[in-house]
């Protein structure tokens, strides 16, 4: 555990020093904007096709053809993919294709130009220096802004209508539409319902989820608690055990926990399982599942191998390959009613399984999702848990 914990010290300490060359622009769009502050924000608004992409040198290049708001000085937007973090430059590289359409929503500061740009149904956000040789100019991206589907989440030439329409103020955005409820008592009748348990220790999941409605064409709910004791859990049709919820330090389900999470799988819900931390003394308990299996410690990891039963948690909505997941902690010593979905560290480790107990179903993985970094690798295979025990509840209804 001391070896462990001078690790990622270490690591902590790395991206600090990196964090801090960095603009604080460049972070992920975190507060719910909607979209008319975002047309508000900006000082111009340019629509515009993909005319080349260059896969070599990730560099893709846009024809600037009408403006919805300014006048924008740029014939061509150039936009450098490369400099983007993690794996989002290859992501991005998927989305810009030649004759797709493009929205470009950005703002001059003297010379800076923050901008965020919409193309096959995703938000992205650039930065460029101007010069007077507008040709000159390269739009450097950083990362594809994953909260921001929350202002819009659809087409990009739908969103391009809406745009245009809002403008002319011939439609208003339904701002009054939310993923997010008080309780799941007032849930709209007919909407998927799901109890976030997340905060007491990790505070960057809830913000992902609750951008993901609707999910498999259902309107979806999200409320967060930190209370263990899951007061509204009865109004709920999927309960998401956070990260740190049930291992952090020690142990942290009682008794009476337990049995009412193993009341409502049985009952028919769906339990996803976000992450748990062992230590090598001393395994994640648990009396939380009906069927036996361990925690086991382990430093952080991208390997995973998808199994024929993996259905479709690794392909929709988002294409999941190696890389694009983020596991630390995970499982062994399974029983044979475990269905795996997955496995690590060379079959020895459970890394996705679903558990089927009376009406219900266990989602469990062994994913880390602590901080703002960590959910930037798995956002992906966040919405596509979700996806998958959406589909899995409207399948047995």
């Amino acid at each position: 555990m001391r070896t462990r914990l001078l690790l990622l010290s270490c690591i902590l300490l790395l991206a600090l020093q990196f964090l801090f060359t960095v603009s604080q622009t460049q972070a992920f769009i975190a507060r719910h904007y909607t979209l008319q502050e975002v047309l508000a924000e900006c000082s111009n608004i340019v629509f515009g096709t993909v005319t080349s992409v260059n896969q070599k040198r990730m560099t893709a290049k846009v024809k600037v053809e009408e403006n919805l708001k300014g006048e924008s000085k740029f014939e061509e937007i150039k936009i450098n993919l490369s400099t983007g973090q993690g794996n989002f430059p290859q992501k991005m590289m998927e989305k810009f294709k030649d004759g797709k359409p493009i929205i470009v929503f950005y703002k001059m500061e003297g010379q800076r130009i923050p901008s965020l740009g919409h193309v096959d149904g995703t938000w992205f956000q650039t930065f460029a220096q101007d010069r007077s040789d507008k040709s000159r100019v390269w739009w450097n991206f950083t990362h594809i802004e994953i909260y921001m589907h929350r202002t819009y989440k659809g087409s990009t030439p739908d969103f391009q209508k809406l745009v245009r329409d809002t403008l002319a103020g011939r439609a208003k955005p339904d701002n009054a539409t939310t993923s997010v409820v008080q309780s799941l008592a007032e849930a709209p009748a007919g909407a998927v319902r799901v109890l976030v348990l997340s905060g007491n220790r990790y505070n960057v999941e809830f913000r992902t989820l609750s951008a993901f409605s609707p999910v498999a064409e259902h309107q979806t709910v999200y409320q967060r608690t930190r209370d263990r004791n899951l007061p509204t859990l009865d109004h709920a049709d999927i309960l998401w055990l956070g990260q740190g919820e049930i291992c952090e330090d020690k142990y942290r389900l009682t008794n009476e926990h337990e049995n009412r999470i193993k009341a409502f799988v049985k009952d028919g819900g769906v339990v996803i399982v976000s992450g748990q931390d062992s230590d090598d003394d001393r395994p994640c308990s648990t009396g939380w599942i009906p069927e036996p299996m361990k925690g086991v410690e382990r430093l952080g990891r991208s390997d995973f191998e998808p199994t024929r039963a993996a259905d479709t948690l690794f392909s929709e909505p988002n294409e999941i390959q190696f890389g694009d997941v983020f596991l630390d902690d995970t499982w062994t010593d399974w029983s044979d009613k475990y269905t795996i979905l997955a496995t690590t560290n060379s079959g020895k480790e459970i890394a996705f399984a679903t558990l089927k107990y009376g009406k219900g179903l266990y989602l469990i993985t062994g994913l880390q999702n602590e901080t703002s970094a960590n959910v930037f690798i798995n956002y992906q295979i966040i919405e596509n848990l979700i996806h998958f025990a959406v589909e899995w509840l409207n399948d047995k209804s």
